[in-house]
C-alpha cells in the first residue's frame, strides 16, 4: 500500500512540473550593440528582374524584425536623400556614420543581389498506366508529364556598425527552392492510340502559376543564411527546482 502511495505522488509531482527545462535565449554571435536598431538600404541590383531586390529587402526587414527595431523604408529613405546617396549606392565610412546619427541606428545593411534564375523545366511525356478503349474496342493511353519550377536569388549582404563606421558582417548567400507538378497531356487529346504516343511538341507552354510561391521561399531561405549570426539562438536547458514535496524520500 504505502509503494502505490508513493508511486503516485511521484506521478502528481511529474504531471505538476516542478522539474523540466526552459528555452533560454543567447546572444548572437554578431552584436550590433547600442539599442539594437537596424537600418536595411536600398539593395543594388545586378539582375534583369527589376523586383527582386526589394523583395529582399523586405525579407530582410521581416525577419530582423523578429529581434531588431527595425526603422520603415520610408524612413530611411528620406535620410538617404538628404545625403544625396540614390538607389543602391553604398554609404562610405563617414556617410554610414551621419546615417546613424540621423536615423538614430546602431547599424546599416546594404548589399547587392547578384544572381537570380527561374527555370521551368518538362519531362517527355510518359504514360500513366490508366488505359480505355475507343468504340472500335481498340486500348487507348494516357499520359502525363512532370513540370518543376526552380528558383535560385543570391546576394552579398553587409552590416556597418553606425558608431565607427567599420563593416562588422559580410556574406555572399544563396537561396534555392522549387516546385513540381504532375498534368495530364490533354492536347491534342487525353486518350493515344498505341502506335501514337506524345511527343515534347505535345506539351502546352510552362506554366509560372507556381513561380511566387518558390520563389518567395529562395528568397526566405537565402536571408535566413544571411542574418543566421545576426539573430539570437536558442537551447532548452533543464531547470533545477527543490522538491515540490517534501519529506518525498521518506517513504520506504
Amino acid at each position: 500500500m504505502k509503494r502505490k502511495l508513493f508511486l503516485l505522488v511521484l506521478v502528481a509531482v511529474l504531471l505538476s512540473g516542478c522539474a523540466g527545462y526552459q528555452r533560454v535565449q543567447h546572444p548572437p554571435k554578431v552584436t550590433v550593440g547600442g539599442s539594437n536598431t537596424i537600418a536595411v538600404l536600398f539593395f543594388d541590383n545586378f539582375t534583369d528582374d527589376y523586383a527582386i531586390s526589394h523583395e529582399v529587402e523586405q525579407e530582410l526587414v521581416k525577419t530582423l524584425s523578429g529581434y531588431y527595431r527595425v526603422l520603415p523604408p520610408a524612413e530611411v529613405e528620406w535620410a538617404l536623400v538628404r545625403l544625396g546617396l540614390l538607389r543602391g549606392q553604398s554609404p562610405d565610412r563617414n556617410q554610414a556614420v551621419r546615417l546613424g546619427q540621423m536615423l538614430g541606428v546602431d547599424a546599416l545593411v546594404m548589399g547587392e543581389v547578384s544572381a537570380y534564375f527561374q527555370p521551368i523545366n518538362q519531362t517527355p511525356p510518359y504514360p500513366t498506366g490508366k488505359t480505355t478503349k475507343d468504340e472500335k474496342g481498340n486500348t487507348l493511353y494516357q499520359y502525363e508529364y512532370l513540370e518543376t519550377t526552380q528558383v535560385m536569388v543570391g546576394f552579398t549582404g553587409r552590416v556597418m556598425e553606425t558608431r565607427s563606421g567599420n563593416v562588422i558582417h559580410r556574406l555572399r548567400v544563396e537561396g534555392q527552392s522549387q516546385s513540381e507538378r504532375k498534368e495530364i497531356v490533354r492536347w491534342p487529346r487525353e486518350w493515344w492510340p498505341e502506335g501514337r504516343r506524345p511527343s515534347t511538341w505535345d506539351l502546352p507552354n510552362p506554366s509560372y502559376a507556381q513561380v511566387p510561391y518558390v520563389r518567395q521561399n529562395a528568397i526566405r531561405q537565402a536571408v535566413s543564411h544571411f542574418v543566421q549570426d545576426l539573430m539570437p539562438t536558442y537551447t532548452w536547458e533543464r531547470v533545477e527546482q527543490e522538491a515540490c514535496w517534501p519529506g518525498l524520500t521518506d517513504f520506504g
